[in-house]
């Protein structure tokens, strides 16, 4: 059918078009799991170390106690940081070329954001802890000048964080949302969904530049729970999009090549429809 001139998405003139598909549904699996899992770890730590009153002191005392608790918490942010990541990558799969500039813009700011997030949060699961663990045992310094340096310690992981890295993941992610707005491929739903999530991280990076702390905490644990049903809000309307787009790319083939009978989907031959029809 020569006047069949379906959206030219990444997703579609990919070699192979079905495994992107599935790329992006793990991903959004993956992210809803990390943010959620990591949301309800942190709240749970929270909660058992009473840190309404937060002082460092208190919490060098919190991490020998809990060590695991304590490791366990970091992985799955380190784990909610890299899915974050990998969220980016698969709006960039499902977008059109005409937005390629802008969405490898918001997976360079993510990369970034990424790596900030790793160093602070390594940096407070091993080199934090080991300074905590000293606490408790005897050494030459004295619990002033530890509770001195693992201050340092949170100051550092607390600006690479919660000020760097969110204000990274917010910029990129309004980078998507000005992209998902304009694109005629997914419903315009979806760029308001996300539009709250990312801001909220940018304010996170503000609260934290004003020095409030407890504030920025608070709106971490939003952040991160609203990303967790941002990723299964984009999984499902992506994947109802994709389907749709697999049939009708589907009954092209059948209209122009009578391979298929009606009513059937092969994913196979919907990977080579894509293709037929661009």
């Amino acid at each position: 059918m020569a006047d069949f001139k379906p959206d030219t998405t990444a997703l579609v003139s990919a070699p192979s078009p079905m495994r992107r598909h599935r790329f992006v549904q793990i991903t959004c699996l993956f992210a809803a799991i990390a943010h959620t899992a990591a949301t309800l770890l942190c709240v749970y730590a929270f909660r058992e170390g009473n840190f309404v009153d937060f002082t460092p002191a208190r919490l060098m005392e919190f991490v020998p106690r809990h060590l695991v608790l304590w490791r366990v918490c970091c992985l799955s942010v380190i784990c909610s940081s890299v899915s974050t990541l990998v969220f980016i990558l698969a709006m960039r799969e499902i977008l059109e070329e005409k937005f390629r500039f802008i969405i490898g813009v918001a997976v360079c700011l993510s990369v970034l954001a990424c790596s900030q997030d790793l160093a602070a949060v390594s940096r407070m699961m091993v080199l934090f802890s080991d300074i905590a663990l000293q606490g408790t045992a005897i050494c030459t310094y004295t619990g002033n000048e530890l509770v001195q340096i693992g201050w340092t310690l949170i100051n550092q992981s607390i600006t690479e964080t919660f000020m760097i890295a969110s204000a990274l993941y917010g910029l990129a992610g309004l980078s998507i949302t000005h992209c998902l707005s304009k694109t005629r491929v997914l419903p315009r739903s979806l760029a308001w969904a996300h539009l709250p999530v990312w801001l909220c991280m940018l304010a996170i990076s503000v609260t934290t530049f004003n020095g409030m702390v407890p504030i920025a905490m608070s709106l971490m644990f939003a952040g991160n729970l609203g990303l967790s049903f941002l990723a299964a809000f984009s999984g499902v309307n992506i994947d109802s999009v994709l389907n749709r787009k697999r049939e009708i790319n589907s009954l092209a083939l059948d209209a122009t090549t009578g391979v298929t009978l009606p009513g059937e989907f092969d994913p196979e031959l919907s990977d080579s429809a894509d293709h037929a029809a661009i």
